[in-house]
């Protein structure tokens, strides 16, 4: 339960600022789709209004050309101002009808409340056929529109302003913040300005459709029912991206729940320590050399496999200090009738910002050694690049001065029959896997034999991992597989414990 609570708060420590990222990011996503859908929703409305304006300029157009037909605008008697009202009840576009003309002056119904000097001063500042005007003057204010008829007689149409609004507008729509300026044949219809103060945010739109025009200056309500929308349920999907986002971006810089940070705090505990493994001549049980390993005993976590830490470094490019590391720890201790053996992986033989050949005789200074006392293994977790001159060149160096090459586990990994020609290794690791299958039924046994059968044949030495029974080492031994490696012999240990048991 311990090392599970702070394994979590690692995991909380690496990933709460992913998280506080996440949820910014997730708001400004959710108030960027809102704000996209805010103005959607305007451009709609606009279009449905300047749609609305168009249908409502032509209905009011067709009604004062019908009217114009059945009324004569010579005389202004009761039947004229009945007639009037009449087709004001019926009109669909207008709350009131009137006309003007020089035999019978300013005709309307007695309910009319426009005044005729507001037509005059419309008809002095506009030109015709048709004027379109707006009375704020009155109690209740008035849309007018005015059709000539013939010179000095006119049609005029009155509509209420808030009939006006309910036939362009919605409820909803009036009651928002807003400057709208409408326009039909670059003539002002209906104007509005419902905004207090100045307000730090707007959204501006202008839209023309034929001869209708909207100009409007909307301001957004941070209460509006989109934005509440948008937050009940954005809520929930930043929280969820805000806990599954950061878990998957943490696993991803992480190896099994090791991070770069715990390797940088390990190597300045001295946490990560070397051991030393026998590799031993099976006849006398003899070593004959070393693999230099690393183990790693976390103070909380307790021993943490290679397999968790090794591909770690490797990712970061950490393998070469690694090595500098463990070197330095078991300098000067080896005997002088033994080799030590190292892995590397094939990255760190074409490393293009060292050279790798020097690198490597550098650590035989290190550990005090002679370069014969020293065997690469090369390890299989990568396909070696055979159209590389440097890595040829590399390895070509350092069998020229001595050091021994090694393909570690064997028959498991990428490099195969190919290799050993190309290569030319002084040995090959059998993988354990392998040696397992000895005196069992598993299906790789013969692949066995034919492994010690090939490297036979081209003449390349084998050392077999993973002995652990007598019967094992009878086996490889009946074989011709004299260096041998295993918990038989040993199990990896420090070099000061090997050494004085030795001794």
């Amino acid at each position: 339960m311990i090392q599970r609570l702070w394994q979590l708060g690692r995991y909380i420590r690496h990933g709460w600022q992913w998280f506080i990222l996440i949820q910014i990011l997730s708001l400004l996503g959710i108030s960027l789709a809102c704000w996209h859908s805010i103005s959607n929703g305007l451009d709609s409305r606009l279009e449905s209004i300047v749609l609305s304006t168009q249908d409502y300029y032509r209905r009011a157009s067709g009604e004062l050309d019908t009217l114009s037909r059945e009324i004569v605008p010579n005389r202004c008697d009761k039947d004229a101002q009945y007639r009037l009202t009449q087709a004001a009840i019926r009109s669909n576009a207008f709350d009131y009808l009137a006309y003007l003309s020089d035999e019978a002056g300013y005709c309307r119904a007695a309910n009319n409340p426009l005044s005729p000097m507001f037509i005059g001063e419309l008809l002095d500042s506009q030109s015709g056929p048709i004027w379109i005007g707006s009375d704020d003057r009155a109690l209740v204010p008035h849309q007018v529109f005015i059709a000539q008829l013939a010179p000095g007689t006119y049609l005029i149409g009155v509509a209420k302003t808030v009939h006006l609004l309910e036939r362009l507008f919605s409820y909803h729509y009036q009651r928002l913040q807003a400057q709208l300026s409408l326009y039909v044949d670059n003539r002002l219809l209906y104007q509005q300005d419902s905004i207090d103060g100045q307000p730090l945010l707007t959204m501006q739109r202008q839209l023309s459709i034929g001869n209708v025009r909207a100009d409007i200056n909307y301001v957004p309500q941070p209460l509006h029912a989109i934005w509440m929308e948008w937050v009940i349920y954005g809520i929930p999907l930043m929280l969820l991206l805000g806990m599954s986002m950061p878990a998957m971006l943490v696993y991803r810089r992480s190896h099994k729940g090791v991070f770069l940070d715990d390797l940088n705090l390990a190597y300045r505990r001295n946490e990560i320590y070397p051991v030393l493994q026998p590799i031993v001549d099976a006849r006398t049980r003899q070593p004959v050399g070393y693999e230099l390993m690393a183990r790693w005993q976390h103070p909380t976590m307790g021993p943490i496999t290679p397999d968790t830490f090794i591909p770690m470094m490797e990712r970061f490019g950490r393998l070469d200090q690694l090595l500098q590391e463990l070197t330095s720890q078991v300098q000067r201790q080896l005997p002088s009738i033994c080799y030590l053996s190292i892995n590397l992986s094939a990255n760190q033989l074409t490393h293009s910002l060292r050279d790798p050949a020097s690198f490597i005789l550098e650590l035989t200074n290190r550990l005090g050694i002679l370069p014969q006392q020293l065997m690469i293994e090369i390890t299989e977790r990568e396909a070696l690049d055979y159209d590389n001159p440097s890595l040829l060149a590399t390895l070509m160096e350092l069998k020229q001065a001595g050091i021994k090459l090694a393909f570690d586990d064997f028959g498991t990994g990428h490099n195969g029959i190919a290799c050993l020609k190309l290569f030319a290794p002084d040995y090959i690791k059998i993988d354990k896997s392998y040696v397992h299958t000895i005196h069992s039924d598993a299906i790789q046994g013969p692949v066995l034999d034919s492994i010690i059968q090939l490297a036979n044949t081209m003449g390349i030495g084998i050392i077999a991992e993973g002995v652990e029974t007598e019967q094992q080492r009878q086996y490889l031994l009946s074989r011709g597989v004299i260096h041998q490696q295993g918990f038989l012999y040993s199990k990896p240990k420090r070099a000061g414990h090997i050494f004085a048991a030795e001794d």
